[in-house]
């Protein structure tokens, strides 16, 4: 009986789970802009840790290009010629 219990219990579970699956979006929506995550942490000794931030590009092609090796950036001209700034850092110009 008990068995019988529990693989009824195992099936609601798995099915339940199926259809949640179609609500839950993972990911954001494309636009401009960075997201910041905090990766700051406390080793919890006196001066231990680390603060810092990380950006991570809300467009998807500039999020693309921060996985291109410099060396793999045209250097005849056009708009690829400009490599993308370090992880990390703001953007600077226009």
């Amino acid at each position: 009986m008990g068995l019988v219990a529990l693989i009824v219990l195992t099936v609601a579970l798995a099915r339940s789970r199926m259809h949640g699956e179609h609500e839950t979006r993972r990911g954001s929506e494309p636009g401009t802009g960075d997201h910041v995550i905090d990766i700051s942490y406390n080793s919890g000794g006196p001066g231990g840790g680390h603060q810092g931030e990380l950006r991570v590009p809300r467009d998807p092609q500039e999020y693309a290009r921060r996985f291109v090796p410099q060396s793999a950036w045209r250097r005849d001209g056009g708009p690829e010629t400009v490599p993308p700034p370090a992880p990390g850092k703001p953007k600077t110009g226009a």
